[in-house]
Order: structure tokens, then C-alpha cells, then sequence
């Protein structure tokens, strides 16, 4: 089910703004990067990405994951298989829960260079894909440079925590806001919990006077 929420606290370019809140250690945030980057070819938004922290108890080397039944995880990945096969094929689950919000800090750091949403795409790819630590500066370095910023300058951001309280803020900003699945979209004056369908979000902005881009709709 679909609630009216106001997105606020957050800018955007777009005349209707797009929020997704999301965990990088989150298979089903990762899987609807495509769905929000559809949107955004064929909407013309502009989606932000922002963090819901799903396990603030993970210490910064993690943590062995939480029981799943064989029969659960197997029922999830054919979902998942259904609704992205491309991404549900090159997935492979982490030995481990993640400490993310140093991944969030990075993301944070991003976004003052426009570059937010590769060096997430980066992150994700990073830790669903290539079974990699999101929690070593080492892939975030490597995540920042494929999104064309300095892995250096990163480095020291993140060592210097310039960007920690800012990212402190998003995260209240997501309890504030009564984000309680991952992940939450906001499209507009409408949260949409939880992952869905590409026409759920496409009704959502059009039940809003957001159409699609003429060149999208021609094509």
C-alpha cells in the first residue's frame, strides 16, 4: 500500500522529488536500481539516495548473519530471480553482515560532486557482485574513482569524519520520516514501502501529473 509522505529535508533539481532510501547491504535495494534508474531515464527525475540503516548493532568487521531458513533464502532468490534475472545472476550473498555506514559517509561525500549516484551503483557492485568489505576504505577508494572522483581525497574525508554528522542527520532524517522497510521509495507526496513493481512507481508519478519524457515515450 501506497501512503502520502512529504520528503522533507532533502533538495532536488527535479519538480518532483525522488527519494530512495536504502541499505547497500540490502539485496532488494540493490536489485531496484533498476527500476529507479528507469524512472529517471523515463521521467526525467532525479533520484537521491539516502540511508535507512538496517543493522546499527554490526560492528565495523561485521558480523555473522542472522539465522534464514535454507527454504526462505532459496524462496527469496527465485523471487528475485523473476523479477531481475540479469542482476539475480551475477549475485552472490556476503559470508557476512556489513558495517555500512561508512559506505553511507562515502555516499555522503559523493553527492557534493554530483557523483552520488555511480559511486552507489559502484558500492553496490562492489559488494553484491565482487563479494567485497564495503566497510574497507579500500572499496570505497575503488568505488570513488570508477565514479570518477579522487580516491585520495575520500581517504582523507572519511578519515577526518567530515561527512559523519551530515550522515547522522539522514539517518534520524529516514526515522523521522516512519522508514521502517528497505527499500522506501518517495516519489513525491507518495512512500512506496518496501520493493514493488515498476508500474506501482510508474502510477505514483503519474497519478501526480508527472509524464513521461516525450523522447521516452516515443521510443
Amino acid at each position: 500500500m501506497s501512503e502520502a509522505v512529504e520528503a522533507k529535508g532533502y533538495e532536488s533539481n527535479a519538480e518532483v522529488p525522488v527519494v530512495v532510501f536504502a541499505d547497500f547491504v540490502c539485496p532488494w535495494s540493490y536489485i531496484v536500481q533498476d527500476n529507479i534508474d528507469r524512472l529517471a531515464v523515463e521521467y526525467g527525475v532525479k533520484p537521491q539516495w539516502k540511508p535507512h540503516w538496517l543493522h546499527p548493532e554490526v560492528p565495523p568487521e561485521g558480523q555473522a548473519p542472522h539465522g534464514t531458513s535454507s527454504e526462505r533464502r532459496d524462496a527469496m532468490k527465485e523471487w528475485m530471480k523473476e523479477l531481475s534475472p540479469e542482476r539475480a545472476a551475477r549475485m552472490r550473498s556476503p559470508e557476512k553482515l556489513q558495517f555500512s555506514f561508512l559506505a553511507f559517509e562515502a555516499l555522503t561525500y559523493a553527492e557534493q560532486y554530483d557523483k552520488a549516484l555511480p559511486f552507489k551503483a559502484g558500492v553496490f557492485e562492489a559488494l553484491w557482485v565482487e563479494g567485497k568489505d564495503i566497510a574497507n576504505v579500500e572499496t570505497l577508494k575503488d568505488a570513488a574513482e570508477g565514479a570518477g572522483l579522487d580516491p585520495e581525497d575520500l581517504h582523507r574525508a572519511l578519515a577526518e569524519g567530515e561527512h559523519r554528522q551530515r550522515t547522522f542527520e539522514y539517518v534520524k532524517a529516514a526515522q523521522r520520516a516512519g522508514i521502517h522497510k528497505t527499500p522506501t521509495m518517495i516519489l513525491g507526496r507518495t512512500m512506496i514501502p518496501g520493493y514493488h513493481y515498476y508500474e506501482v512507481m510508474q502510477t505514483a508519478l503519474e497519478k501526480q501529473g508527472v509524464m513521461p519524457m516525450a523522447s521516452a515515450a516515443s521510443e
